[in-house]
């Protein structure tokens, strides 16, 4: 533990520090300058970006390939309002950042409302409060200690869940002279023995189990608890975007997308759905319109989930809790080991192969299959809201968890390129994946990424535009309008920040164009690879949700 020394921005970042994180995200503004003055070894690293968007995207990248939470540190007022859009990204895709935030000074105000201070609001914290998150604004020191600890602590979980936290700019300056308080963990909640008892019962009952996996066993560390309970019903797995890279290599993962026709068909011929560490939210269920199995399970913490569909049966509790629990029960029930109830090894080659023999995919297909020979498996890769990240987001096969983010939460466009530097800060090379449009939105990110050597390389697929927007619109008839954008010359841009890049021609030149990026990478240099071509959308998007 720290004593003496130390001021309040200090105690808080170093409470962040002794929990393991490494890296906090942010820009120094007149009111949050307390941050920056911090010297510590225990506290963690605060890299400078250049918007407080691109510091939320990538405290949230930086939890979901490591899950270790960190911070977005952003000055009062317009800093904070610009960092909404990445915090509700993080929110809804269950990736718990802190929003550590400026207020003005308690020295400056008055009672009875706002008096004109430069950066004042009435109620900052209350536009985190709008996606249901806690915000908690102190006004001493103590209460700002107090409420980082609470923070911290939701961000541990279980669930894990972001929040923000709000200090006075004079307090952030004051000393702290009490030791930093270091926070225990808050144990998993148990399950009731009387619902797992019921599961027990629905499983041995069914006799085409289907398992559909999430995030949420990624959080909980139950891979191999899946694994097992999987193994023991003979029962195909399926996974959320979240869940990609899960049981990576078994012979009962279907590693393909469930939008597509084989992989709905195999659904449709189960007689129990067992959803486990998932939301199973619209983008994962097709707005949840897809044939379901006649029974259905689940098990995750929150009740989100439970908004979704009906289910048989319904647990609130730690996914890895529950499954030791269900073990035991099935143990008890007499639930044998069973064959597989079908054969699911083809599953995935044969909807590669029928995407690759149609003109209209076989592009994109080719596509992937560079980016998963071209990209290591220890790196990263971060995809955008564009046609060729839902390609990769979908389509690539996934080595391990955390690997692939994927902001499909909630849908921002304009994630990737700085989502990527969360990862890469903490020694991870990573690949975004984006379309001409995403890039737009952060391009200061690229003087970033040269300024701190970041092991990045950011691939565009360029299609002139907002290509699944073009492809919505020429579905729904109408206009193409607003759709087709004017693109810089790649090469000159990057260049501007003595950033390298590479365009290749077609899809077959993709994966040497990657590997040569990635050993750049390696020597702490980012790079860009530029593929001008226009794809044609999956059917992970909702356009083509219900084709015949």
């Amino acid at each position: 533990m720290s004593t003496g020394g130390l001021s309040v921005a200090g105690a808080i970042l170093e409470l962040l520090g002794q929990h393991g994180t490494t890296h906090v995200f942010g820009i120094p503004g007149v009111h949050n300058l307390p941050f920056w003055d911090v010297d510590s070894a225990v506290a963690p690293r605060i890299v400078g970006v250049r918007h407080e968007q691109a510091a939320g995207y990538a405290a949230d990248a930086y939890y979901r390939t490591r899950g270790v939470p960190s911070a977005a540190v952003v000055t009062s007022g317009p800093g904070t309002a610009n960092v909404v859009t990445a915090f509700g990204e993080a929110y809804i895709s269950g990736s718990p950042v802190i929003v550590l935030a400026s207020e003005v000074s308690m020295g400056h105000r008055v009672s009875g409302g706002p008096r004109g201070l430069l950066h004042e609001m009435v109620d900052q914290g209350a536009m985190f409060e709008a996606f249901g998150a806690t915000a908690r604004s102190a006004r001493t020191r103590q209460e700002a200690i107090a409420s980082t600890v609470l923070a911290l602590r939701d961000a541990w979980g279980p669930p894990a869940q972001g929040s923000y936290v709000g200090v006075p700019t004079d307090v952030l300056g004051e000393e702290w002279t009490a030791a930093v308080p270091h926070l225990p963990r808050l144990p998993a909640p148990g399950c009731d023995p009387h619902e797992v008892t019921a599961l027990a019962e629905v499983i041995a009952a069914a006799r085409r189990p289907i398992l559909w996996l999430g995030g949420g066993v990624v959080a909980a560390q139950a891979e191999a608890a899946a694994q097992a309970l999987a193994h023991r019903l003979g029962a195909p797995i399926l996974t959320s975007y979240a869940g990609r890279g899960l049981l990576a290599g078994d012979p009962l993962l279907v590693d393909a997308p469930i939008h597509e026709p084989e992989v709905a068909a195999l659904l449709g011929e189960a007689d129990l759905l067992l959803v486990l560490g998932s939301s199973f939210d619209a983008m994962n269920t097709k707005n949840w319109r897809m044939t379901l199995p006649p029974v259905r399970a689940v098990v995750a913490l929150g009740d989100l989930v439970r908004r979704t569909v009906d289910f048989d049966v319904s647990i609130d509790a730690d996914v890895a809790l529950t499954l030791t629990a269900l073990a035991e029960a099935l143990d008890e029930s007499g639930v044998a080991d069973r064959p597989r109830w079908t054969d699911v090894s083809g599953v995935r080659q044969s909807v590669l192969t029928r995407l690759g023999a149609d003109p209209r995919t076989a592009s994109a297909i080719e596509f992937v299959g560079q980016v998963d020979g071209g990209w290591p498996d220890d790196a990263a890769i971060v995809c955008d809201m564009a046609v060729g990240a839902y390609w990769v987001g979908g389509y690539s096969s996934q080595p391990r968890p955390r690997r692939l983010v994927h902001s499909v939460g909630w849908g921002t466009l304009g994630f990737a390129l700085p989502a990527a530097i969360g990862p890469a800060a903490a020694g991870t090379p990573t690949l975004a994946v984006c379309g001409d449009g995403g890039p737009m939105f952060a391009l200061g990110e690229l003087a970033t990424m040269a300024q701190e050597s970041l092991p990045v390389t950011v691939l565009v697929v360029d299609d002139g535009g907002y290509g699944m927007l073009r492809y919505d619109q020429q579905v729904f008839g109408h206009p193409e309008r607003g759709v087709d954008l004017f693109t810089p010359d790649w090469a000159a841009l990057a260049g501007a920040f003595g950033i390298g890049t590479e365009q290749v021609d077609h899809a077959g030149q993709v994966g040497g164009a990657l590997a040569r990026a990635h050993e750049a990478n390696l020597r702490g240099e980012p790079r860009l690879v530029v593929w001008p071509h226009r794809l044609f959308p999956p059917r992970t998007q909702s356009p083509r949700w219900f084709e015949d």
